[in-house]
């Protein structure tokens, strides 16, 4: 494993040694967006439409990477063992309306992953018996999620 980061220990020394690969790598990666930024500002007028457009992407590249780049700072760090979801904690409550539709995209989505899949030759083989597929069952239905995972 790189920088330290082994198997059975997730300790305090453990995020102490991510924290401190994070701080090293945030340095090297704020100096890289600097110089970015750098470029950019000493950059003349565009001459043309289609020069201002290649560099208002440029713009948008540096500022995407500038704030994934901030985030190494701002976000609390997570080692493996620690499977916290993140948006727990945040205080906001899904309605009934809004979990149903959020559950029957997820599972449209995971069933069009399902037929990919058999398409390419990964997953469960066909059921030859005529029994028909598990995945097709309702969508809100702890059944049906039951069929999708297997859990």
């Amino acid at each position: 494993m790189p920088y330290g980061l082994g198997m059975a220990g997730n300790g305090a020394a453990e995020i102490g040694t991510v924290q401190q690969w994070l701080d090293q790598v945030f340095g090297q990666l704020q100096a890289m967006v600097d110089q970015a930024v750098e470029v950019l500002i000493e950059a003349g007028p565009p001459k043309d439409v289609a020069e201002a457009e290649k560099r208002a992407r440029a713009v948008g590249v540096v500022a995407r990477t500038a704030k994934a780049v901030a985030a190494l700072k701002t976000k609390p760090t997570k080692v493996s063992g620690e499977a916290e979801d993140d948006v727990a904690g945040q205080g906001e409550v899904i309605d009934e309306a809004e979990e149903q539709r959020l559950r029957a995209e997820l599972f449209a989505r995971v069933d069009r992953l399902f037929e990919v899949a058999e398409q390419k030759g990964y997953g469960p083989k066909p059921d030859r018996t005529g029994g028909g597929g598990a995945a097709v069952a309702g969508v809100g239905d702890d059944a049906a999620c039951e069929a999708r995972t297997g859990l």
